[in-house]
Parts: C-alpha cells; sequence; structure tokens
C-alpha cells in the first residue's frame, strides 16, 4: 500500500504534512461486496475517526485525525492488513487539525458537504 504521507521537508522546504497540531486526514475505505455495513461498525470503535459516509456495500467514507502522520499511515496499514473485509483504504485529502473543533464538528461539516454535493447533482 502506497500513501502520501511523509514527514519530510515540503517541496519548498517548508513543513511537510506532518503539522505540530496533528492532522486530519479524508479517505474512502474499500470493502468486499456487501461488507461496508460491517466494516462500519468495527470502525465505530477506532478513536479519532469518523465514517461520514457510504454507499451501502462496498465503500465508507470517513475522516481520521492524528497527531503523526507516520502513526496514522501505519495504522491504516494495519486495518488493511488485520481486517479480510477491507480491501484498501484510499485518503483523498489531508490537512492540519489547529485544534479548535471537535472531531464530532469535523464530521458534521464533511457530511455537509457530502450532502451539498449531493445535492448539486440533482435538479
Amino acid at each position: 500500500m502506497n500513501h502520501q504521507f511523509d514527514s519530510s521537508p515540503g517541496p519548498d522546504g517548508g513543513p511537510g504534512p506532518l503539522f505540530e497540531d496533528g492532522i486530519v486526514v479524508g479517505a474512502v475505505v474499500e470493502t468486499l461486496q456487501g461488507r461496508a455495513p460491517s466494516v462500519a461498525c468495527r470502525l465505530e470503535s477506532i478513536a479519532d475517526l469518523n465514517i461520514v459516509g457510504g454507499d451501502g456495500d462496498r465503500r465508507l467514507a470517513i475522516v481520521w485525525c492524528s497527531s503523526s502522520a507516520k502513526g496514522l499511515e501505519r495504522a491504516m496499514e494495519r486495518l488493511v492488513k488485520d481486517d479480510e473485509e477491507i480491501l484498501g483504504i484510499f485518503p483523498t485529502f489531508m490537512g492540519q487539525d489547529d485544534g479548535t473543533t471537535e472531531p464530532e464538528a469535523r464530521a458534521g461539516a464533511m457530511k455537509k458537504l457530502i450532502n451539498d454535493d449531493d445535492d448539486d447533482g440533482e435538479a
């Protein structure tokens, strides 16, 4: 599995993606067909991981917060290795968590964003 998580400096010599206050990663979890609901139940027990959507079949959208990019990368790899129903975890965004909002608020904002995108496609 190849993630874009790296604690080295950014291309301009500035800070890389490992931030002092922590990181927030959005990702898609791909599961075996029909297994997304059971995987979601297991993922709900993971601290700082919020499930923000899914297709009810094979895919879940998650937001995961961590103080360490490397630690989060290892946790994702371990999930894929240890859970036979998870085929892969594919990060879609990563940003700095400045600690000013609770995980529930971040998850709520992500749900609103997803719902707003769904509404845009319908007339």
